[in-house]
């Protein structure tokens, strides 16, 4: 058997996240048991933790000392309504430490998180090492070697890292020492946040910063490319070399978004043949108040944030499409430092209290049976605001949010916030330990 899913190494590194953070372990542990016909993910019964694959050994065995450290243990049996569960973090803006994010690692591998999403560019930062191009990289930033300890120490904790580099938007930072390719506005100047899609060397060189980090994360299996807020998707005006270039492919019916949406098909087309499951934001798609003349590639996943503009598509659309889905639902898991953009911060409470799995931005509710196209759920963090908290306090608040969505995946009973505090006082003195 691969020692990835060997059922003795993964309940070994299963509990050794646990006795890590100071808890002592029984004398009698549970015994493994592979059931093939079990009808859950796992199942606790007396001194088992029975699984229906050898895969499930990690989240199985960490749930088990998790509710057993905190006095919720019970007999029953539990499967994942959402395959995967995804935390994004918004390190562009804001520098994490390699310590910082390992504590990130450990929180999420308590409450059976999947992946670890690193949005490393934004418009105020750049924050991974490039060999190629390292005038994009701000002051501050972690070293490939450093990504890659992150990555073997995520994969040690069952938890695999998405690589995100959103284009051809919020690129202040990659563009400044490449003004050339800044977009052209109507008014004779230059949108220094956006690429201009219509110069051919400016996306090569886009497609090389993807194919840089492309080779770092080589065995991830997705790649977030972004595609969101790029420009104003209502004042396609403001942009009129890409209304002519938008008529002159597609005809007088064109707005201009057409030549966007030929960009990100194209970029999704170049990430996936590089081996990566491309995922994009959902709100420049299939817009209500236009008729596309092209449409967005079918091979992507949508990242359906919000629809805070009426004019944005309801998830319905993208799911009726076939689209499979992640959840990142902003009224409940954008976590925005400074609680900027009209946001505050997401609560236990308020996750425990009112989400539902088929709860989507805007209070869309979806179909029980379109949970099936539903990959993830997913938690960001953004750091509008960088100064706002410090890494310390982010990390700690974003501690209780996994247990309520946890809680959510899982199906259980809404448990006061307070029966996981004995976790978070030992977790938290790891986190102070590895610090000093």
């Amino acid at each position: 058997m691969n020692e990835a899913h060997n059922e003795f190494v993964d309940y070994k590194k299963a509990t050794a996240l646990f006795a890590t953070m100071g808890w002592q372990m029984p004398d009698h542990q549970p015994q493994i048991v592979l059931r093939p016909s079990l009808d859950a993910d796992f199942r606790f019964e007396k001194q088992q933790i029975i699984v229906s694959t050898p895969e499930k050994v990690y989240p199985a065995t960490t749930k088990y000392w998790r509710d057993f450290f905190t006095d919720q243990l019970r007999e029953g049996s539990y499967a994942a309504a959402i395959p995967e569960r995804c935390l994004m973090i918004d390190i562009g803006r804001k520098f994490y430490s390699l310590m910082d994010l390992k504590a990130v690692v450990r929180s999420m591998a308590c409450f059976q998180f999947t992946h670890l999403q690193l949005h490393f560019s934004e418009n105020e930062g750049f924050r991974i090492e490039s060999e190629q191009f390292p005038e994009i990289v701000s002051e501050e930033y972690l070293t490939k070697q450093e990504i890659r300890k992150l990555i073997a120490y995520a994969h040690e904790h069952r938890i695999a890292i998405i690589p995100d580099f959103d284009s051809p938007g919020h690129l202040r930072q990659v563009l400044a020492q490449k003004p050339k390719w800044q977009l052209p506005t109507a008014d004779g100047t230059r949108d220094d946040r956006a690429l201009n899609i219509l110069d051919s060397e400016a996306v090569a060189f886009i497609q090389e910063v993807y194919r840089e980090y492309a080779q770092l994360f080589e065995d991830s299996t997705y790649f977030h490319i972004g595609a969101d807020e790029f420009i104003d998707f209502d004042h396609l005006e403001n942009f009129p070399q890409m209304i002519e270039a938008a008529r002159e492919r597609y005809g007088e019916k064109a707005s201009g978004i057409e030549v966007f949406i030929d960009y990100v098909n194209e970029l999704a087309a170049f990430v996936e043949s590089l081996g990566f499951v491309v995922r994009v934001w959902n709100d420049g798609f299939y817009r209500l108040n236009r008729q596309e003349q092209t449409t967005l590639t079918e091979n992507c996943q949508i990242s359906y944030w919000t629809r805070w503009n009426q004019n944005m598509a309801p998830a319905d659309v993208f799911f009726e499409k076939g689209y499979t889905m992640i959840n990142h639902n902003d009224n409940f898991f954008y976590y925005v430092l400074g609680e900027a953009a009209g946001y505050t911060y997401p609560t236990y409470e308020k996750i425990s209290n009112e989400f539902q799995l088929t709860t989507f931005a805007n209070g869309q509710q979806v179909a029980q049976e379109q949970l099936a196209q539903t990959q993830a759920i997913a938690l960001s963090v953004w750091a509008d605001v960088p100064e706002a908290q410090t890494s310390r306090e982010v990390i700690q608040a974003i501690f209780w949010l996994q247990a309520a969505i946890a809680q959510k995946v899982y199906q259980e009973k809404d448990r006061p916030k307070a029966a996981y505090q004995k976790l978070f006082d030992s977790w938290v003195v790891s986190y102070l330990e590895e610090e000093q």
